[in-house]
């Protein structure tokens, strides 16, 4: 892992010129969907990968379901002190604070509070400073008051810039997801998938990991793996984390913790 080596009165000034509020847009239901850079806030129309949703009994199922087993190799108990955390100050350099007509940043109450404005499935992510290749980064979200259907919240890593990288998502009705964002397009590497150590609905506590590797990217939520898969687009980078609403128009999550670690030797 590669850290900041400096922390002196014109990281605010850097931070602020390079670490820019990113978002893209992708309808949820349709193989053919709009996407929008946030940084440009300009409009361009691209094709992206056609997504397969869970049919409605995978839904209800998932629904219905609380994670309440204790994985059994919790990455975050494994790899012992985490090598980085954030800080959740009013005024934090830590994350960069921003507000559009579609989504707004604030630090607030020791939390880093995400708003989507619009239900129009629109991905904007907000991003912090660590460098990392080979790590397990961890972020703790609380979901707010409305919660539901593709409403969604997650992670981007390994971004090159604030304008490219992985992102992983997991949605209110219990699914997951994970795509790359070229700058241009989606391109989807897991579909939705329903996975019942989600947890649904409003007002819940989600543990969402990845363990990068090399081109090994393993998802974990709650402590429990929930998928992986292999890609080399990009092997090192910056983070943020993202919302999206498809349902509720004022979706808010709250990220409450964020941490990195060295992998094992």
């Amino acid at each position: 892992m590669k850290r900041e080596q400096s922390i002196l009165i014109t990281f605010s000034i850097i931070l602020i010129t390079t670490v820019l509020f990113t978002a893209c847009s992708q309808p949820p239901s349709s193989g053919n969907s709009s996407v929008s850079p946030q940084a440009e806030i300009t409009s361009s129309s691209q094709t992206s990968q056609s997504t397969a949703e869970p049919d409605a009994s995978q839904l209800a199922s998932a629904a219905a379901v609380t994670p309440t087993m204790t994985p059994e190799a919790d990455p975050r108990n494994e790899l012992g002190s985490s090598t980085w955390g954030a800080v959740f100050d009013d005024g934090t350099e830590t994350w960069f604070q921003y507000e559009n007509d579609q989504v707004k940043s604030e630090v607030r109450d020791n939390k880093l509070v995400l708003t989507a404005k619009k239900t129009n499935s629109f991905d904007a992510w907000v991003m912090s400073y660590p460098q990392l290749d080979d790590a397990y980064l961890e972020v703790l979200f609380t979901t707010g008051e409305a919660c539901a259907g593709k409403d969604r919240y997650g992670l981007l890593f390994r971004a090159p810039d604030n304008s490219k990288g992985y992102l992983f998502n997991v949605a209110c009705d219990g699914s997951y997801q994970l795509r790359i964002w070229d700058g241009e397009k989606f391109t989807d590497l897991i579909n939705w998938t329903i996975d019942t150590n989600i947890a649904t609905g409003p007002e819940v506590n989600q543990r969402l990991g990845v363990w990068v590797e090399g081109d090994r990217l393993v998802l974990y939520v709650n402590g429990f793996k929930v998928g992986e898969t292999q890609d080399s687009t990009f092997n090192a980078g910056t983070f943020g984390v993202n919302i999206a609403a498809a349902e509720n128009e004022g979706f808010t999550v709250d990220v409450t913790e964020a941490k990195a670690w060295d992998l094992p030797q």
